[in-house]
């Protein structure tokens, strides 16, 4: 489980630069082709070699049915069903529905990326706006940092199994630090009201708004612009978790999806009787026909680069899975986490912390005489 309260030394282990890998290739670099068809995690290879494995063990029983099982004349009809699927396979034109599908998850997936919420700005942008040396201020700092986690939380509780699984209820993030007592009760009970229910999200969504009128209303905020800057930072962060939600909820068409899927398997299918076979009296044709029934490289690669570009789609779908190239949720919150906990300690840090005495502090000092 990760606590929410964690010690100074550990703040600092995962900046947020470190919640993506960096994967982009050096096109520069000699042999970086190579490298790239070598590599086994999260290829081409690893999303298709069961079908692959399938896809030839169906071809050489096709094979063997011809050859060794079918009589002259079971031959002859195999030979002209054939030839029909060879002449037919390329009468659709499948590049244009499973480009349509593929263009549409992955423009899905950048829009989807693009309007992820954030927690960093919200808390650094209060953090920074509370008057400093209140007594009280780490103590309302904290709050707000821990309520906008949890709604963060909660958002993603709502899209991601692998969340789901690691905070499976609500009394799992009160054993995780990341809840209170009374919060726990009071988010139970919204999902006890059943359908006129506010979502969970909004639900922490609402008392950090309610933290922000009370800071304002007891004087807290350095500015008294900073009010209606937060208020406007929240509702921000709010549209986002809005948007994630009808993301992960509103999805592809299921028919669309399997459109796709019935499409290409249906091509694959095709292709494993699609073999121009000829009459094996002729040497050479027995040579032609041998190539063709044990080695069908040719349909094979036709049908897995669709293929490919089908499992490309799907996982472009669902972006919060298990997969490999699937965003790491888990990752993710730990890395929110921490940075809440290195924002909120800026409250009660300067820069003589770090770097002891530094030059323009004595201008600061001579301001002061002159005020």
């Amino acid at each position: 489980m990760m606590h929410y309260e964690r010690s100074k030394s550990q703040v600092f282990q995962v900046p947020s630069a470190l919640a993506v890998a960096q994967t982009a290739p050096d096109a520069n670099r000699f042999g970086e082709c190579i490298c790239i068809l070598m590599r086994w995690k999260g290829s081409i290879y690893k999303l298709v070699w069961r079908n692959l494995l399938l896809y030839y063990a169906l071809y050489y029983m096709l094979t063997i049915l011809h050859k060794f099982i079918l009589d002259e004349d079971g031959q002859k009809t195999f030979i002209a069903l054939a030839k029909y699927c060879s002449r037919n396979e390329n009468s659709f034109n499948f590049m244009i529905m499973l480009g349509f599908f593929t263009s549409t998850a992955m423009q899905r997936l950048f829009s989807m990326q693009t309007m992820m919420p954030g927690t960093a700005k919200v808390i650094g942008c209060f953090t920074l706006a509370i008057k400093p040396n209140m007594p009280e201020g780490p103590f309302i700092v904290e709050q707000f940092a821990r309520w906008t986690v949890i709604a963060w939380i909660l958002t993603f509780r709502l899209v991601s199994k692998p969340l789901r699984d690691l905070y499976p209820d609500m009394f799992s993030l009160q054993t995780a630090g990341i809840l209170r007592d009374k919060e726990r009760l009071i988010l139970e009970r919204v999902e006890a009201d059943g359908e006129n229910s506010t979502p969970r999200p909004l639900v922490a969504i609402d008392w950090m708004l309610l933290l922000l009128k009370e800071t304002s209303t007891h004087n807290r905020f350095a500015e008294k612009s900073s009010h209606l800057k937060l208020v406007e930072a929240v509702l921000a962060f709010k549209k986002s978790c809005g948007n994630t939600i009808k993301f992960g909820t509103h999805n592809i068409p299921h028919a669309l999806i399997q459109a796709a899927i019935i499409m290409v398997y249906a091509f694959g299918l095709l292709t494993l009787m699609a073999r121009n076979l000829e009459d094996d009296s002729d040497e050479d044709n027995h040579l032609a026909n041998n190539i063709i029934s044990y080695f069908p490289i040719l349909p094979s690669m036709q049908f897995f680069i669709f293929l490919a570009w089908l499992k490309f789609g799907r996982a472009a779908v669902n972006p919060f899975g298990t997969d490999e190239t699937d965003i790491d949720i888990k990752r993710l919150l730990k890395t929110h986490i921490q940075d809440s906990l290195r924002l909120t300690r800026l409250y009660t840090q300067n820069l003589e912390d770090f770097f002891g005495t530094m030059p323009q502090h004595q201008y600061n000092e001579t301001d002061v005489v002159h005020l």
